[in-house]
């Protein structure tokens, strides 16, 4: 399955709607009566006989998610029934969607790994973004910044600025970006914060680094696990096994009281957090509270 391309106009927030919808038919609903029910997920220009592209392109990386579900052509959808009885269990739904989604994707990657050998363009896309250096962001014009980039190494997950506008709208959406004007420029840092702290219920208390970590990357392995880093061109040499838009991420949360990050005095289990000037040895990582 590809985001960037046949399914451009998907995006995350859309996901949502149609998942949070569904939640609230039981019995499913048809196609017709879905588009009709989610006119706000049409393009902006379409008119009132428009099939939708942005409804139809959520609908298929939905489907190829197995968050939304039908038995046949005219069946009716209906929303997967563990995702169904989460959403309506949760006072604050797009939270626990969003991390819920992005974990999903990861795992989905890896399985497509598995059957064809490659993994979608997002997440291959998602993998690189995270490896670059945030006190440099990107600016989000593509000739301005992007292109440069990905052309040097030739990368093809995102090669065009059709690929570019759609992944900067998933990327800052699931929280592993954000954007930021700065003067006359417009740019997009590397910052795993929010995509962090929507995991950090479903991590190990307190642990050595190295397990709290390898516990985060197999969650989310775009966070430079080994499977996804080696869809990168040349492979794992040259690339963090800690990128530097996760190691931001959880600076800035042990700064906001989430997490912390200790010191220790065994050697084997020290991580070393490289951003910036000087780099901080972390031996132990414990969460201290769950950030909504």
């Amino acid at each position: 399955m590809e985001y960037l391309r046949g399914n451009a106009t998907a995006s995350a927030t859309g996901l949502f709607v149609i998942c949070r919808h569904l939640t609230k038919t039981p019995a499913g609903q048809g196609e017709d009566d879905l588009r009709r029910s989610l006119q706000p997920l049409r393009s902006p220009s379409s008119d009132l006989t428009d099939s939708g592209s942005v409804l139809t392109a959520s609908m298929a990386v939905a489907e190829g998610l197995g968050i939304v579900k039908r038995d046949g052509a005219t069946a009716p959808w209906t929303v997967a029934e563990d995702w169904g009885g989460e959403l309506r269990a949760q006072d604050d739904g797009w939270t626990w969607f969003r991390g819920a989604l992005l974990h999903r994707m990861n795992q989905h990657a890896l399985r497509e790994l598995e059957s064809i050998g490659s993994a979608p363009d997002l997440l291959v896309a998602l993998t690189w973004f995270l490896q670059l250096n945030p006190l440099e962001p990107v600016q989000s014009s593509w000739g301005s910044g992007p292109e440069p980039l990905v052309r040097a190494i030739g990368l093809d997950a995102v090669a065009r600025s059709e690929q570019w506008r759609p992944f900067q709208r998933w990327a800052i959406a699931i929280g592993v970006a954000r954007s930021s004007d700065i003067g006359n420029a417009k740019v997009v840092i590397p910052d795993a914060t929010t995509a962090i702290a929507d995991q950090l219920q479903h991590l190990p208390a307190e642990s050595s680094a190295r397990d709290w970590l390898a516990a985060l990357q197999a969650r989310l392995p775009i966070f430079g696990a080994s499977a996804l880093v080696d869809q990168l061109p040349q492979g794992s040499s040259g690339w963090r096994d800690l990128p530097p838009g996760v190691v931001l991420g959880l600076l800035k949360l042990e700064k906001a009281g989430a997490i912390r990050l200790k010191a220790s005095d065994d050697a084997d289990d020290i991580v070393a957090f490289n951003l910036g000037q000087t780099p901080r040895q972390v031996g132990r990582i414990s969460v201290e509270k769950v950030v909504a």
